[in-house]
């Protein structure tokens, strides 16, 4: 089996290389349990192997407490358009990336899950993300209607809450 010749951080885990005290207690991202990864190359097969080795039901996952998702290179489809121009290196990896993290907040304004919104409030309360750079991003990604007006609502919702509207 050849080596990745990259692998891509996405996801809320995509946070952690540049901000790792959001995975500490009380923060947002200490209750997380998954990264999401996209490696190239991959097919169905081999990312069939990685997730049973490494996924949710994995013997990994027992041991050490959190697992992997392994994305097919479908998913770059649901990304923001331009998400590999912005990608962050990894510290320390020549081959990882992780999602800027514009790309995640963008999508997390779009789903408004209420895990999404408490970490937008985060990112956004430790200026990971500044509001009006992402309501221009939002704005950039190419939505239906009711994605833009979903975003649109959860960022000024939230900009309200946080006294920065």
């Amino acid at each position: 089996m050849a080596a990745p010749r990259k692998i891509y951080v996405l996801g809320s885990a995509c946070l952690l290389p540049e901000h790792p005290d959001l995975g500490e207690a009380g923060q947002p991202l200490a209750l997380t349990q998954d990264g999401d990864f996209l490696i190239q190359p991959v097919d169905d097969s081999m990312a069939g192997m990685l997730q049973e080795a490494v996924g949710k039901e994995a013997i990994f996952m027992e041991h050490f407490g959190y697992y992997a998702d392994i994305f097919r290179p479908t998913i770059a489809e649901t990304l923001p358009v331009g998400w590999e121009s912005r990608l962050h290196p990894v510290a320390g990896y020549d081959n990882v990336f992780a999602l800027d993290p514009y790309d995640p907040a963008v999508v997390k304004l779009m789903v408004g899950r209420e895990k999404d919104l408490e970490l937008l409030r985060a990112m956004l309360r430790l200026n990971i993300v500044e509001p009006e750079r992402l309501r221009h991003q939002y704005q950039q990604t190419p939505l239906g209607e009711r994605e833009s007006f979903t975003a649109g609502r959860n960022l000024t919702l939230l900009l309200r809450e946080l006294g920065q509207s």
